[in-house]
């Protein structure tokens, strides 16, 4: 998926700092084992959450897989573990680590922290319960959500029981939530059950990263009998609608749409279709707009991300002015920190005061957060 043009802002701009992220309702309460889960960003200006790490156990660690754009597949492995009492980090702490705080050492890309009670961490408190300090999008705090598959994740990367013939080629499956509801969805062949393959559960209004992979036939071939194994979340029971896939085409992806009324079908992505951010703030997928959320509650993340920056630039300032005259890696961090949040505030601030499209304000934005 494209970013968007606001997104795109801040991302040059910003987003070493830019944590846009929204705290949305939790599943369940986390377990004594915090870390295994979604993690996402939410952009406030366009309301698109967007998955960045998916963090499964393993023999006593981690394994991490990550999408830090917000966009495309997940990559990696990338291995992890829990910060020990004696180990070292990378760069000095800003704020004094509370008792309760965890760290998980993503290999060589940061740090993520679970902070609860919005305990402080080394680089300061959450109030969604996590907070990164990652080098691509920097300290950044994350909405956290169960993995919650019920069963191994089948998939490349999970449990996969299906070995695919010759004549088949493998095609990656999205999901696009448009409803009002948390959803996980897999789909399964009705001629083989064990070629299947899960996407990720989704919270409200949102598109799932590409999951690999569902068998299907590499020559052109009449439409196929397909189930969509599907769960409400948190207690929904599951459920299974049968459904025909059009006629096979060379389309590398499929699309399992969940519309607002709570129907689903499924088609197959043509390429070269997406569009880049329209003025009415919509990008589309096979002529249909992306899942996002209603101007009003985007305008309430906008307005919850603007507090969140503000109150942590006030954290950075009283640092700042407690470190006056001393130098070093702290001293220069603050200061980086300080005039990147400046600039993430002059953006968000600009944009809500205006009443023009999304792309008109956008631009407006940007001037604001470029002016000396």
């Amino acid at each position: 998926m494209k970013a968007t043009s606001a997104t795109t802002v801040i991302a040059i701009g910003i987003a070493v700092v830019a944590g846009l992220c929204f705290a949305l309702p939790t599943l369940s309460r986390v377990a004594s084992n915090p870390f295994p889960g979604i993690y996402s960003i939410i952009d406030p200006v366009t309301g698109e959450t967007k998955d960045v790490l998916k963090v499964k156990p393993l023999l006593g660690e981690y394994v991490v897989l990550a999408r830090l754009t917000g966009h495309g597949p997940w990559t990696g492995p990338i291995y992890a573990k829990v910060m020990g009492n004696g180990d070292s980090y990378a760069s000095p702490p800003l704020f004094q680590q509370g008792r309760m705080v965890s760290a998980l050492s993503l290999d060589e890309i940061g740090y993520l922290y679970h902070t609860p009670g919005n305990s402080d961490s080394r680089v300061g408190p959450s109030d969604t319960g996590y907070i990164s300090n990652i080098a691509s999008f920097g300290i950044t705090p994350l909405f956290h959500r169960p993995l919650l598959a019920g069963h191994d994740e089948r998939g490349e990367r999970g449990r996969h029981a299906y070995t695919p013939g010759a004549g088949e080629r493998k095609v990656s499956v999205s999901t696009l939530n448009y409803r009002p509801r948390m959803i996980q969805v897999g789909i399964s062949s009705v001629d083989n059950p064990d070629n299947a393959v899960d996407t990720d559960p989704l919270s409200p209004y949102m598109s799932s990263a590409a999951s690999c992979c569902f068998y299907l036939p590499a020559q052109a071939a009449a439409p196929l009998q397909v189930k969509l194994e599907y769960r409400w979340l948190p207690k929904g029971k599951p459920e299974v609608l049968a459904l025909t896939l059009p006629a096979n085409s060379d389309a590398d992806e499929l699309l399992i749409l969940v519309r607002a009324d709570g129907t689903m079908s499924v088609e197959f992505r043509t390429p070269g279709k997406d569009l880049d951010l329209a003025p009415e703030g919509v990008r589309s997928i096979n002529g249909k707009p992306y899942p996002l959320p209603p101007a009003a509650e985007r305008k309430a993340r906008l307005a919850a991300e603007l507090v969140r920056k503000k109150r942590f630039l006030n954290d950075m300032s009283r640092l700042r002015d407690k470190a006056a005259g001393e130098s070093g890696d702290v001293a220069y961090q603050l200061r980086y920190l300080i005039e990147e949040y400046e600039k993430t505030i002059s953006y968000l601030e600009a944009f809500s005061a205006c009443t023009g499209t999304l792309a008109t304000c956008d631009k407006q934005a940007t001037a604001a957060a470029r002016a000396p």
